[in-house]
């Protein structure tokens, strides 16, 4: 079989615009069914299931690592909608070799890893073949990893898609911010007064969802994103002064989410005992968290855990405790956290309501696959 490299279809990205209406984060999922099998090295846990409904499931390859989910989707009267019914995170980096190029046993890694997961993925869920989606991250696809490609087909016999990073952050931002929010007795409109942030290693990502009032026709649901790589540190604030200029929700909205490694990192590492699926935090405490890291980073990376009474919930920070530092070394931890305390310094996020989505890393492979069954 001769493996094919696809980019986003032209009807998925139209797709996204038109739903507006759509419950699907991760306020609506069943979050501890992720929160059970979605660790940092964990295996699923979810059983075989005679209930009704129709199983899709996906795996995304990124940077850092590769994730896989099961939704069973019921279309009846009595029982309509979605539910996770597996999931599991396996982080590992994709290293490159000095040409720039995906390493050869990275490539094999991922690709045993991905073969791995739709062997689970068939057995615990009982999602059937056609129904997996294989996608991978545009900053995977830039260079077009023809190497990858084959790997994949060769050990699973099927395609990968490849985001452009303008639909990764669409999905992202509807597959993790609630579409209402309650004040009161009253629902507002979340996603029209709350914006998306993910920080990894490499680069910054953005997005909100607005709504326009053409002259000539009804009111629209649009998407306004963006994309940085880090680097220089003087280019990156230039860079996100220029957003902000020209995108004035990113510092206007009332209400941030916070997904990716860093703030991963940063919630893990300051409140081991908080595994709710939205922690909140504040700017101060961004702050604190790049001030540790850049004076006391071997500190910042061992804190004490005495004062976590319950066994369970102390094994499992210790568990997460570890996956940070398998993932960042103290240099990395420093720099990514200067990147976070950047973005929050540039978009004015003083005094605003922010949220780390705990598992806002599957917010993008929900939002896909959701759009692959509607089709």
């Amino acid at each position: 079989m001769n493996p094919k490299i696809e980019r986003t279809p032209p009807k998925a990205r139209k797709i996204l615009k038109s739903i507006v209406f759509l419950s699907l984060s991760l306020h609506c999922l069943n979050a501890p069914s992720i929160a059970r099998a979605g660790g940092a090295q964990a295996g699923g846990e979810a059983a075989p299931s005679t209930q009704p409904g129709e199983i899709y499931a996906g795996i995304e390859l990124t940077t850092e690592g590769v994730r896989a989910i099961a939704l069973r989707i019921s279309r009846t009267e009595e029982d309509s909608g979605l539910k996770l019914v597996y999931s599991e995170n396996i982080r590992l980096a994709l290293v490159r070799a000095g040409d720039g190029q995906l390493a050869p046993q990275a490539v094999k890694e991922v690709a045993q890893t991905v073969l791995k997961l739709l062997t689970r993925l068939r057995q615990q869920s009982q999602a059937p073949p056609e129904r997996v989606f294989l996608i991978a991250s545009s900053e995977l696809g830039v260079d077009r990893p023809e190497a990858l490609v084959k790997a994949i087909s060769d050990a699973t016999g099927k395609s990968l898609t490849f985001l452009d990073s303008e639909t990764e952050i669409q999905l992202s931002v509807v597959g993790t911010i609630s579409r209402l929010w309650k004040v009161g007795d009253t629902q507002i409109d979340n996603r029209n007064s709350s914006a998306l942030i993910e920080i990894n290693g490499d680069r910054t990502l953005g997005g909100y969802q607005l709504l326009r009032y053409p002259r000539d026709a009804a009111p629209r649901y649009d998407f306004v994103t963006m994309g940085i790589p880090h680097g220089d540190a003087d280019a990156f604030r230039q860079a996100l002064r220029r957003e902000r200029e020209g995108k004035p929700g990113f510092v206007n909205r009332k209400r941030v989410y916070l997904t990716g490694s860093v703030p991963w990192a940063m919630a893990t590492l300051l409140s081991p005992e908080d595994q709710q699926t939205f922690v909140s935090l504040t700017s101060e405490d961004i702050e604190f968290f790049a001030e540790r890291a850049a004076r006391a980073p071997r500190e910042l990376l061992n804190p004490n855990l005495s004062s976590i009474r319950d066994r369970d919930l102390r094994q499992k920070a210790e568990s997460d405790l570890q996956a940070v530092k398998s993932v960042f070394t103290p240099q990395q931890l420093a720099a990514g956290a200067e990147a976070l305390r950047t973005v929050a310094s540039e978009f004015e996020w003083r005094g605003k309501q922010i949220w780390f989505a705990r598992f806002g890393h599957f917010g993008r492979l929900l939002s896909y696959v959701r759009l692959q069954a509607e089709k």
